[in-house]
C-alpha cells in the first residue's frame, strides 16, 4: 500500500511508505503493513470501522498518519485512500501577478481549508473579497464619509464594469455565506461550500489581477516582435 500526500513537515508532495524495520534474519522481509497499523485487530472495538497506518515521508523521513475506513464493499476496484491525514498540512497557495497583500490573504484561506477549518475559509474569503472590491472601486465611502456595505460596493463595481454582472451576483453568495459564518459561529459550513468559495475567489483574482497582467506581458512581447520585424525590414532595405 503506497500513498502520497503533501507532507506536514517538508510541505512537499511525496510518497508515503512504510518505515523499514529491518529483520533479524536474512530471510525476514522487514516491515509488514500490520506492523504499522493501529489499533491491532485484536484490540479493535466492535463496529469500529476505522484504523490508522503510520507512514514515513520519502522526502524528509517524518511520520505521517493515515486514517482509513474499512472497505464498504467487496469490489477490488473501490478507491482505497485515507479520508484523513494526521497531522493536517496547513499549506497555502502561490499566486503570481497578484499584489502581495491579496496573495497572502488568499493563501491563508487555503491553509484554513487544508486543515478542515471551513468556517474560517468563508470568513477569510469574504474579507479578501471586500478588500479587493474596496481597492478597485473609486468611492468606497458614501457621502457621509462612512464605509459602504459590501453589497453596495459590489453593485458599484458591476455598474463601473470592474467586474462582470454575473460575477457580482455570485460574489453575493460569498458575502451571504461569510456573513452567516461570522454572525452565527455555530452555523455549519461544509467542505463543498468552502471549496466553492475558494473556486470563486480564485476566479475573481484571475479576472481582476492575473488576466490583466498576462495581457500586459503579451502586449510587451507583441511590441518587441513588431520592433524586431521593423528592424529586419529596415536592414533588408539597406542592403
Amino acid at each position: 500500500m503506497v500513498s502520497a500526500r503533501e507532507c506536514w513537515n517538508c510541505h512537499t508532495y511525496a510518497n508515503m511508505s512504510l518505515p523499514r524495520f529491518w529483520g533479524q534474519t536474512p530471510y525476514d522481509r522487514g516491515t509488514d503493513l500490520m506492523d504499522c497499523t493501529f489499533p491491532r485487530q485484536e484490540d479493535r472495538q466492535e463496529n469500529d470501522g476505522t484504523y490508522f497506518v503510520i507512514y514515513k515521508c520519502d522526502r524528509c523521513g517524518y511520520p505521517n498518519i493515515a486514517h482509513y475506513a474499512e472497505p464498504t464493499s467487496d469490489d477490488p476496484y473501490e478507491p482505497f485512500e485515507p479520508f484523513e491525514w494526521i497531522p493536517a498540512s496547513a499549506t497555502g497557495k502561490q499566486y503570481s501577478d497578484v499584489p502581495a497583500d491579496v496573495a497572502q490573504a488568499a493563501s491563508e484561506c487555503y491553509k484554513c481549508f487544508n486543515i478542515g477549518a471551513y468556517r474560517a475559509v468563508v470568513i477569510m474569503a469574504r474579507s479578501v473579497l471586500e478588500a479587493i472590491i474596496t481597492e478597485k472601486i473609486s468611492h468606497p465611502a458614501n457621502q457621509q464619509g462612512k464605509d459602504k456595505t459590501l453589497t453596495v460596493k459590489l453593485k458599484d463595481a458591476a455598474d463601473a464594469g470592474i467586474i462582470d454582472r454575473r460575477l457580482s451576483d455570485l460574489a453575493k453568495a460569498i458575502k451571504d455565506i461569510g456573513n452567516g459564518a461570522t454572525h452565527n459561529i455555530f452555523e455549519e459550513v461544509s467542505k463543498d461550500e468552502a471549496a466553492y468559495i475558494l473556486g470563486f475567489m480564485d476566479l475573481l483574482i484571475e479576472d481582476l489581477y492575473q488576466q490583466e497582467e498576462r495581457l500586459k506581458k503579451l502586449a510587451n512581447l507583441n511590441q518587441k516582435f513588431e520592433q524586431a520585424k521593423a528592424s529586419k525590414l529596415f536592414a533588408a532595405r539597406g542592403d
